[in-house]
């Protein structure tokens, strides 16, 4: 098996992937130790971390970590600590650690937003 940011290709797919339909809800923020922050686009979200899209040029950042990262979920934020997995010129794969029971409950009310949100576009289309 291939190795992924210090996973097996299995222990990556841990947690299944909901993708990011809807622009409202998909803004991030990412704040690093140095005090800057800058603004990504969630891409897919799982309980165990977060692909996102940037196209702010000043978003060079290094793999490794920590990083806070600030979700918005039906109109408040709330942040998970994320290491930098992976990254290429313009996505960025995080991976959730010193995951709280608080994080983890406001993970899954995201991810069941985004579930139920998708499945509405779904319908109408």
């Amino acid at each position: 098996m291939g190795q992924y940011g210090g996973c097996t290709v299995n222990e990556k797919r841990k947690f299944p992937r909901i993708s990011s339909l809807v622009p409202e809800e998909d803004a991030v923020l990412i704040s690093m130790n140095n005090g800057k922050h800058f603004a990504a686009k969630l891409v897919d979200l799982s309980r165990g971390g977060v692909m996102m899209y940037t196209d702010d040029p000043s978003a060079w950042i290094e793999i490794g970590g920590p990083y806070k990262l600030y979700f918005q979920s039906r109109g408040e934020m709330f942040h998970v600590e994320g290491t930098l997995v992976r990254t290429d010129t313009q996505f960025l794969a995080f991976q959730f650690f010193n995951v709280t029971d608080l994080d983890i409950a406001e993970l899954r009310k995201k991810l069941a937003q985004m579930e139920m949100l998708n499945s509405r576009l779904f319908v109408r289309q």
